[in-house]
């Protein structure tokens, strides 16, 4: 019989304390009033490409197709009401190559009606293959090229094997690197490989005055080479030996 009333006791204790205990309703915080509402690319046939804004790292990252291979992007921006965006919407990303081969940084600033900024930067991930290379040079030998700058004409041709090439010359480009890691100016791709998706070949000529920028600064050396291909790139993993007479 005590063990009942002890049982009661408790259960009218737990009733009496739900009873007292109250609900509070946390309002969410108010988002703030200097984002990026939307982002899409509308210079393509159909629907346009949606971006993913981030509000957190405050990054846009857009996923191009690679069967496109658009070189301008045309960015259409909303933001909340009494809010402006720089650059604005409908500003050009021009010369997407070079951003994509440079890496540089593309930023848009929101400025809300209560003068509050963020700034976000846009991610691009162009949804292709990897570009592979296969070597001219081994750990053991090195593939060696000369040119004779003292003849009115003279021609060394690189000719690489690989994969993830494109069709287009226009939207590929080899460089040399040399033992510092700098690029030198792009060497002209041999038009004789256009449509070839497995090989590409660059051609550094001495026949007029002043020379070609690439042979301009050539020197007797040591370089990886570099193919960038739209949106990828790869570098040779052992250097060829170039010498300039």
């Amino acid at each position: 019989m005590h063990l009942y009333f002890r049982h009661l006791a408790a259960a009218m204790l737990i009733i009496t304390f739900a009873a007292c205990t109250k609900t509070e309703t946390i309002e969410p915080q108010a988002e703030g009033q200097d984002r990026i509402l939307t982002y899409n690319i509308v210079n393509v046939q159909g629907e346009p490409i949606s971006g993913a804004v981030n509000d957190r790292d405050s990054s846009i990252t857009i996923y191009l197709p690679f069967y496109r291979q658009l070189v301008v992007l045309e960015p259409e921006i909303t933001v909340p009401e009494g809010a402006t965006v720089t650059p604005a919407s409908g500003t050009l990303i021009e010369d997407l190559l070079d951003v994509f081969h440079s890496g540089r940084d593309i930023k848009y600033t929101v400025t809300a009606k209560d003068g509050s900024k963020r700034t976000y930067t846009l991610r691009i991930v162009v949804q292709q293959p990897d570009v592979v290379l296969d070597e001219l040079s081994t750990a053991t030998e090195t593939k060696e090229f000369t040119i004779d700058t003292r003849l009115a004409y003279d021609m060394i041709a690189i000719n690489l094997t690989g994969s993830g090439f494109m069709e287009n010359n226009e939207l590929m480009k080899m460089v040399l690197v040399d033992d510092t890691g700098k690029e030198l100016p792009p060497i002209g791709l041999s038009i004789t490989n256009v449509g070839n998706l497995y090989k590409v070949g660059g051609v550094i000529t001495k026949y007029t005055d002043p020379q070609e920028p690439v042979l301009r600064e050539l020197k007797t050396g040591l370089y990886k080479i570099r193919v960038y291909s739209y949106g990828k790139n790869a570098t040779t993993q052992f250097p060829v030996k170039i010498n300039k007479l």
